[in-house]
């Protein structure tokens, strides 16, 4: 596997999740994207979520482009440390996110080129695809934006579009061969490649109906591709509006009562049990615990216990872990950032760690490895997972952390109590 010209790190055996984990994991994901569905949706109609988020003129108006179809966020990655049953999510990523493409193909190399014998007699192993699901829903979406414009046609052509020199393009080739293999003609694109003449897009001269949007709204400017999704002459998915679930301040949000209209039935629950305390980092009293306290100087005098992040970026890109970070940087970053609000301050949660066999100069050895699991919700719902791992703290691909499927695995001999339904987890999974 190839991401920005590099191969990514892999180890020789799939990351193991239990059934009941898989079921905390999915309950959550499913649970935490229908909240962010209603927030992308409020955005329009609620000044005071406009006024937490602070968005660009440019990016507002992008927003609030209607994408045609209900459930904006259709493709989110959310990203999570899990330790035994305890799930915490620490950044949600609604806007591009990458790696569902690498799943499917990780999975199936392992599974038929390395024999795990001794694995397979002691645990019954399954993995769905997730791939099926990315098609299905860009498909369902298609099918509500045509109802609309039923002059498009009933067969798309889909079209994955990214900015130019994307270190992506192999993921992009893996999901067009899955949509071919369903019927759908499939292409990717640049952005510099796409034109429309104010009912038809095109890419490279070929009529394009449905696009995956890889590209990030910083790199769309005004281009032809908004301009088509403004008039509703393509289905985008996700659409700009799923911007909104891309920052972190709404880590924030979740546990501010302004927003609790946007929180039903037991999500208030997943989200105390899944979501790290988080305040956006500005001047002012905060609730923590039971206690009131000024946020900046608890931020200052509590510097191994929290992190700091930047509400918009990604990538792990300006993330300080105060552990990791001096008393004199922290209170910088702590003096630059207060008045702007354009940073969170989140609790700090422990990094998982586990061992995994890697290969080198030419021998398998054990070696401790941080991880962190990406659950995608797709259309949704939780549609399964990647893992990602690291000797650093901060687990990123683009920072050269490696990549594993997740496999859902099951002790034959049950050693230790379990609930009697996890083996519903198991049923109708691909062994």
């Amino acid at each position: 596997m190839v991401f920005a010209g590099q191969t990514i790190p892999f180890v020789l055996m799939p990351h193991f999740v239990s059934p009941g984990q898989v079921r905390r994991v999915k309950h959550a994901v499913t649970a935490l994207c229908r909240i962010l569905d209603r927030f992308c949706d409020a955005y329009p109609t609620d000044p005071a979520l406009r006024e937490e988020l602070q968005l660009p003129d440019t990016e507002d108006s992008l927003i609030r482009i209607d994408p045609g179809f209900p459930r904006p966020m259709r493709i989110c990655r959310l990203d999570a440390f899990l330790q035994g049953y305890d799930v915490k999510f620490l950044e949600f990523n609604a806007d591009s996110p990458a790696g569902v493409g690498y799943t499917d193909i990780l999975y199936e190399g392992l599974h038929t080129t390395i024999d795990l014998p001794r694995v397979r007699q002691e645990f019954d192993m399954a993995y769905t695809p997730i791939l099926p699901e990315l098609i299905g829903t860009l498909t369902d979406a298609y099918a509500h934006v045509r109802a609309r414009h039923p002059d498009l046609p009933e067969r798309p052509t889909l079209a994955l579009v990214d900015a130019e020199g994307s270190p992506s393009v192999p993921e992009f080739r893996i999901i067009c061969a899955a949509a071919r293999a369903t019927g759908i003609e499939a292409l990717h694109a640049t952005l510099d490649e796409l034109t429309y003449d104010g009912s038809r897009l095109s890419a490279g001269g070929e009529p394009v109906h449905l696009v995956y949007r890889r590209a990030l709204l910083e790199d769309l400017d005004q281009s032809d591709l908004v301009a088509a999704a403004r008039d509703g002459r393509i289905c985008l998915v996700n659409p700009f509006r799923s911007r909104v679930a891309n920052n972190k301040k709404l880590f924030a949000l979740f546990q501010d009562p302004r927003f609790t209209h946007l929180i039903e039935g037991d999500e208030a629950d997943v989200i105390k049990d899944t979501i790290p305390w988080t305040r956006i980092l500005r001047p002012g009293p905060v609730t923590y615990g039971h206690w009131t306290l000024d946020l900046l100087p608890f931020v200052a005098d509590n510097r191994e216990k929290l992190v700091l992040k930047p509400a918009s970026d990604f990538g792990g890109h300006g993330v300080n872990l105060g552990m990791e970070t001096a008393q004199d940087e922290w209170e910088r970053i702590i003096t630059a950032h207060a008045d702007r609000a354009d940073y969170i301050v989140q609790e700090y949660v422990p990094v998982p760690e586990e061992m995994f066999p890697t290969v080198e100069d030419g021998h398998v050895q054990m070696r401790l490895k941080r991880f962190n699991i990406n659950p995608f919700g797709i259309g949704g719902r939780y549609a399964g997972s990647i893992t990602r791992i690291s000797d650093r703290a901060v687990i990123n691909v683009s920072a050269g952390g490696g990549l594993l499927p997740s496999v859902i695995g099951r002790h034959k001999r049950r050693l230790l109590a379990e609930d009697e339904d996890e083996s519903e987890v198991l049923d109708g999974q691909k062994p």
